[in-house]
């Protein structure tokens, strides 16, 4: 690992070494006192910055992604009462204007990532954030149903369409076997973000005045304009000298560029695997409250668990995830502990309420690895299989998985898993570890022509 790369290289002089280490061991007996604080301080810096890219483009990405999800977690705390309180929409009409967002989103993100490999990923982001800003800015005078979900589509289709372009775009900014790092190193920051967005406006809510929805709805446009405000200082950074490649011959470019079936196929399985985020926001709540003895307050503890969790363990659990087979073998994990996940929550249908809180805490934790797992895996293969002439078409095709599955996913657990009980939860199992399993194969025996390596940016 040390080896630099330079066979001719002059080997150490031992006597160096011997000399150094005398040296090194006489200061340390000497100076005992003053490193000891010094070590500390080292450790604790360490502890405080040390999971941080390195780099100043990267940090800043970090900056706009906390800021972008502290407004998100500002709104959706507040946005269902906005909906129905200030609109007066019903919760049926917002569930509506909701799934419509999710369906514009899977219509949008394919062009979308393909503007971004024609005019740049960062342009794309920029506009994106402003996109959002102006429908978020809109919200508070739509004043009927029509008008809702027109702006609930035009706001949901930048939403959706933003994830691939961020990941595209850190994609230019590091090197490839850092770029999973650096997407868990996002994630951590957005959950951050989050927590603490909806924290302050359950407290805001609480002392508010009857307008306060609506100032959260506007918060929440405003930190899109701050962030987007904030990429346009990265354009005088982004200016990478790639290396000289021969350009393809037109064909080649084109098969090069063309998702192949095995690509597909990914892309179906990740979204199968993706099912987790229905499973937490959908499942978990309602079979909790319609199909267990376990206490109601166990939604909250379960969302404050998944939280804390996936905040303690994102980094750890994204290392070493270099190459397709790891990335692959982090799906084939995330599989198998979801399955976990749903064999516990299957059991607890006719427990005693103790033990129904304890399955489902129990659950929760798998549910919060295998999450990890999931994302950490996803990010790899999708950076694996994406070209850089068309990164932001590979990945925001590749994202269609995750999409699709929030918009399916509800109506899966709703009408076949939950009205089948332990069979339904089993059933889902059996489909969850299926879909981890397959991934390392399709995977397993993918070719690459030398050309089409990916190379640092």
């Amino acid at each position: 690992m040390a080896d630099d790369g330079s066979p001719d290289a002059p080997a150490p002089d031992p006597s160096h070494e011997t000399v150094g280490a005398v040296a090194t061991d006489s200061a340390r007996r000497t100076d005992d006192q003053p490193a000891a604080p010094t070590g500390v301080r080292s450790r604790m810096v360490r502890l405080a910055v040390g999971w941080l890219p390195d780099g100043t483009p990267v940090r800043r990405m970090l900056t706009v992604s906390f800021i972008d999800s502290l407004g998100t977690g500002m709104f959706l705390t507040g946005s269902a009462l906005f909906f129905t309180r200030d609109i007066g929409l019903t919760a049926a009409q917002v569930g509506l204007g909701l799934s419509l967002a999710a369906v514009a989103g899977f219509l949008c993100s394919v062009p979308v990532g393909r503007l971004s490999d024609r005019f740049g990923a960062l342009p794309l982001l920029v506009a994106l954030q402003f996109w959002r800003a102006a429908w978020f800015f809109a919200y508070p005078f739509v004043a009927d149903l029509p008008w809702f979900l027109v702006v609930c589509c035009l706001a949901g289709a930048g939403e959706w369409a933003a994830g691939p372009v961020v990941q595209s775009l850190l994609g230019s900014l590091v090197a490839p076997a850092a770029r999973v790092r650096a997407m868990a190193a996002v994630m951590l920051v957005r959950n951050i973000g989050f927590v603490l967005g909806a924290t302050s406006a359950t407290i805001v809510i609480a002392l508010g005045g009857g307008n306060i929805y609506r100032v959260l709805v506007l918060l929440d446009a405003v930190s899109f304009l701050v962030s987007g405000a904030l990429l346009l200082r990265l354009r005088g950074r982004l200016a990478v000298a790639r290396p000289p490649a021969t350009a393809p011959e037109p064909e080649q470019a084109e098969r090069r560029t063309r998702p192949s079936l095995r690509f597909l196929t990914l892309v179906f399985l990740n979204g199968v695997l993706y099912l987790h985020a229905v499973i937490l926001s959908v499942g978990l709540p309602l079979w909790i409250t319609t199909r267990t003895d376990a206490p109601v307050e166990l939604v909250g503890a379960v969302v404050v668990l998944n939280t804390v969790l996936a905040i303690s363990l994102q980094m750890r659990l994204s290392r070493g995830v270099d190459g397709l087979r790891p990335a692959a073998s982090r799906q084939r994990r995330a599989g198998f502990i979801l399955a976990a996940c749903c064999a516990l929550v299957s059991l607890t249908g006719p427990a005693a309420p103790a033990v129904a809180a304890a399955l489902i805490l129990a659950g929760t934790a798998a549910l919060t690895v295998g999450e990890i797992y999931q994302s950490v895996g996803a990010w790899g293969v999708s950076y694996g299989y994406a070209p850089d002439a068309s990164r932001g078409y590979h990945l925001s095709l590749y994202s269609l998985g995750s999409t699709g599955a929030m918009i399916v996913g509800p109506a899966l657990l709703t009408s076949v898993v939950m009205p089948a009980g332990l069979f339904g939860w089993l059933g889902l199992a059996a489909v969850l570890a299926a879909a981890g399993a397959l991934v390392p194969v399709v995977v397993r025996f993918r070719r690459l022509p030398a050309a089409e390596t990916t190379q640092p940016v």
